[in-house]
């Protein structure tokens, strides 16, 4: 793995903010996660999400137990000190305006340079046009050297006012200045490690980590670490009424096919609620897969498929 991930936990939800690490987790040890964040050029919809990676529990905690990341509890940000922050925030925000500002004068300025150049060549092509007309009426019409003559001097006139009239190149004045609604401002795209972080123990039962010791944790994580050491990825299935769904690979890559259901042995399962998953599986072309780990640490599986009569 090289360098250690970290995962990053707060009030019981282990994030992940590197994108590289993200895509370690899923090439390397088929932890997938689902994406929580918005994206930068897409934040007001929900079909396609961005950074941080959200981990269950369950993935959480095997990737501590193998070695593979670091759990951390970051420090929690001071109320007394959010008045310093946001005046720090201001004023960084009004140099970056500053800065702007001139970087947009400047580039109107250049513009407005290169206009007046090509307005100076055209009255020029537009003057010697003129001037090359009266030319030639004169030597077309020799006996109407008076008329030519007051035409020569209207040319002439025409193209010095022409010339007189256009801007002159100079200091620009009156440059409307850069609305505060065009600042432009730069999105981070990797969150930098706390600097007061402290390792998160998982075996703990913490605010940050209230799951260590729990009956409903410790059945769910003997069923998840057992599928994931056979290969399988795994993901959240509450809308399909069960703890996982199981994939036989990547799940960009592959539709899930099982719904795992998490029973403790000895645990009764009410019939309406074993028919109703059953028929929720076939429905979406998926098998139920009742789980069930044993005193020895093996896990018992029980697969079940609605099957209409013949």
């Amino acid at each position: 793995m090289g360098r250690m991930l970290v995962v990053e936990v707060a009030n019981g939800r282990s994030l992940v903010w590197g994108a590289e690490a993200v895509q370690a987790l899923r090439e390397r040890l088929g932890v997938g996660g689902r994406t929580v964040g918005a994206l930068p050029r897409g934040p007001r919809q929900n079909s396609r999400l961005g950074l941080p990676l959200l981990l269950m529990p369950e993935e959480a905690r095997l990737l501590a137990e193998i070695g593979a990341v670091t759990l951390v509890s970051a420090p929690r940000p001071n109320p007394g000190q959010h008045s310093l922050a946001l005046a720090s925030f201001k004023r960084k925000q009004e140099q970056d305006f500053q800065e702007q500002s001139a970087l947009v004068a400047e580039a109107r300025e250049t513009r407005r340079q290169e206009f007046l150049e090509k307005i100076a060549e055209g009255q020029a092509a537009k003057k010697q046009k003129l001037e090359a007309d009266s030319r030639t009426r004169e030597s077309q019409e020799a006996s109407g050297n008076q008329a030519v003559e007051e035409n020569e001097a209207n040319a002439r006139q025409a193209s010095e006012e022409a010339v007189s009239s256009s801007p002159q190149p100079g200091p620009s004045d009156g440059v409307a200045p850069l609305p505060r609604s065009a600042l432009l401002i730069q999105l981070a795209t990797a969150r930098p490690r706390p600097i007061k972080a402290r390792p998160l123990d998982w075996r703990v039962q913490s605010k940050d980590w209230p799951h260590a010791g729990r009956p409903a944790h410790e059945l769910r994580y003997s069923i998840y670490r057992d599928l994931w050491e056979r290969g399988f990825f795994l993901s959240a299935a509450g809308k399909f009424g069960g703890d996982f769904l199981v994939y036989p690979g990547d799940p960009l890559r592959f539709h899930a096919h099982y719904i795992a259901q998490c029973w403790a042995p000895g645990d009764p399962i009410p019939l309406q609620d074993l028919v109703s998953a059953g028929r929720l599986g076939t429905s979406v072309r998926k098998t139920l897969l009742l789980c069930s780990p044993q005193p020895d640490g093996k896990v018992v599986y029980t697969s079940l498929q609605w099957a209409s009569l013949q």
